[in-house]
């Protein structure tokens, strides 16, 4: 289902997941694994992030992510896999405008893109869902990993963060990996809206919220 376009000016959100977005023996935080884009079998490429406007708050991002890492490791529970090494861990999240996104397309250096955009998906059940989608130029793709480390870079540069967090269940653990979050090139995370926007935004996602729970989830099923 979709709800709305996603404005340039728009704040996406991407969640760093403990250890997916980690690397090494001691486990650092490795941004290029957190921005990691996944290759579709139409040769698009794909990554999922957090729209602002069903997650006007910080609280209510963390709060997708924490449910996302706890998804994942009721998974592996499920199916036998769970081992506390590999207990996923929710960090944080880093923000991104889909202004940055959509001017990869005209990016000087990446002309293997035919186009870039972000758009509203729900999945599942959290509405504040979206895909970012690459769709590159038929032959254009042969270096595909080097596309990718290519996009994955320019998106780094725009990303401001991080905005640190740790869940309720994870509040025992002895040294949390959100510690070894960085600072990304456009620097700290700053919410810029003004506050009567902000307040319109957070009565805009609890009405829409409510219209979705009640009215067209099972469209979306």
């Amino acid at each position: 289902m979709k709800c709305g376009h996603i404005s340039d000016g728009d704040s996406l959100f991407r969640q760093s997941i403990y250890p997916v977005s980690f690397k090494g023996k001691g486990r650092a935080f490795e941004w290029r694994l957190c921005l990691n884009l996944k290759p579709e079998d139409d040769g698009s490429l794909s990554a999922s992030l957090t729209w602002e406007r069903y997650a006007p708050t910080t609280e209510l991002v963390h709060g997708y992510g924490c449910r996302l890492a706890f998804r994942r490791n009721e998974k592996k529970r499920v199916e036998g896999k769970i081992k506390d090494k590999d207990q996923q861990v929710y960090c944080g999240a880093y923000q991104l405008k889909g202004k940055a996104i959509r001017e990869l397309e005209a990016t000087e250096g990446l002309d293997e893109i035919l186009s870039a955009d972000v758009v509203h998906h729900v999945e599942a059940g959290e509405i504040a869902h979206a895909n970012l989608r690459i769709v590159l130029k038929p032959g254009g793709g042969s270096d595909l990993e080097g596309t990718k480390t290519a996009i994955v870079e320019r998106l780094w540069t725009a990303c401001s963060g991080p905005l640190r967090h740790i869940c309720d269940c994870d509040k025992d653990m002895p040294e949390h990996p959100n510690s070894k979050l960085i600072t990304p090139p456009a620097g700290a995370y700053s919410d810029d809206r003004f506050y009567p926007l902000k307040l319109w935004h957070i009565m805009r996602f609890h009405i829409c919220n409510w219209l979705w729970r009640n009215f067209l989830q099972g469209r979306d099923q």
